[in-house]
């Protein structure tokens, strides 16, 4: 090899530190640039993609930053160079125009394998932080939903299966949360069950209440028709009997008629007084039965009352503690997500939930 050779297999060699000491030389020596985009394009061809390493993905970013960087040399050397020579201005934006796109379908050549690796890598987070949020929903009950509402969302959520490999870091976030929606839901049927269960054992209640009064009505209007029928018959006797008296003792004599006609008075108004007295009895003693009735229904009614305010009760706690667990496992996501320690997790979560931290909320 003789010594033009020797220096220009060197000059080959060394091109990138050339370039990269003087940028300026690619631009207005098109065979430099020639040598230098060969040796870059070797060096390029030489990374053998590997996006299942973090090794191999930093190999392919650190290729495709050098490009980029060496093209942003380049170019503000063209930038620096026009202004400095305006009369060949266009030959020089020519330049960077060509250099800038070779170099920039290179850096995306290179970065291609790695480009791909991050856009599954997105879909596959997004993928999972939407399963999670669909964790998160079933764990919160609505005050409105029926055991067959909550049974068909436990269904629901024991359908979503967790794949390890997919959700990776996510994954124990994801299998705690769903095991909280299953406690969750469990607890919310139990509740959501005995709750219709009483509903309907009141319904019952009162059904069998009403059709007992209305029995018992019935009974006593009959037992107060017969009752005033026969006091007409009695009545009518009694005014038989007073007229055949009254015509007897006109036969009898007329000097007995007056005594005969008191004592018929005297016994009328005895009848009269008999008979008010029972009229009296019977009143007081209907008064009495509707007071009983009415006190009955009123005991009923406080009952209802106060099982209502069992439930509410009920209700409220488990509410609480509900709550308590959505902001246990929100502290407990924190903690694992961000190695944060427990009482600056939990004041991060008071402080969501109080409404302290803009455009985030717990959903309950």
């Amino acid at each position: 090899m003789n010594a033009v050779a020797q220096i220009e297999r060197e000059e080959a060699t060394d091109i990138v530190a050339l370039v990269d000491a003087n940028p300026v030389m690619v631009l207005t020596d098109r065979e430099k640039f020639n040598q230098f985009y060969a040796q870059m394009k070797a060096e390029a061809d030489k990374l053998v993609p590997d996006t299942t390493t973090e090794k191999g993905r930093k190999a392919i970013a650190s290729m495709a930053y050098k490009v980029a960087r060496t093209k942003t040399a380049i170019d503000d050397a063209g930038k620096k160079l026009n202004e400095e020579a305006r009369a060949r201005i266009n030959a020089v934006d020519e330049s960077r125009r060509e250099i800038r796109q070779q170099l920039d379908d290179l850096r995306d050549e290179v970065r291609k394998p790695l480009t791909a690796w991050e856009s599954a890598e997105e879909k596959r987070v997004e993928e999972c932080n939407a399963t999670i949020e669909l964790l998160r929903k079933f764990a919160v009950v609505l005050a409105e939903d029926t055991a067959a509402d909550i049974r068909e969302d436990m269904a629901d959520l024991l359908a979503i299966e967790i794949d390890a490999d997919k959700f990776e870091g996510l994954a124990e976030t994801a299998q705690n949360l769903k095991s909280t929606a299953v406690d969750v839901l469990t607890v919310a049927i139990a509740r959501a069950e005995k709750a219709e269960a009483d509903a309907k054992e009141l319904e019952r209640l009162r059904a069998e209440t009403l059709e007992r009064e209305r029995v018992e009505e019935e009974k006593r209007l009959a037992a107060e028709a017969v009752r005033q029928k026969e006091a007409a018959e009695k009545a009518a006797a009694e005014q038989k009997a007073k007229a055949e008296a009254e015509q007897q003792a006109r036969i009898d004599a007329a000097a007995k008629a007056a005594e005969e006609a008191a004592r018929a008075e005297a016994d009328r108004a005895h009848a009269e007084a008999l008979a008010a007295e029972k009229r009296r009895a019977d009143e007081a003693e209907a008064a009495a039965k509707f007071e009983a009735d009415r006190n009955a229904r009123e005991e009923q009614a406080k009952k209802a009352e106060a099982d209502r305010a069992t439930a509410e009760t009920a209700r409220r706690e488990a509410d609480q503690a509900h709550r308590s667990t959505i902001l246990r496992a929100v502290k407990d996501a924190i903690m694992e997500a961000g190695q944060v320690e427990e009482a600056v997790a939990k004041s991060i979560v008071l402080a969501i939930a109080a409404g302290n931290v803009p455009h985030t909320r717990i959903s309950f």
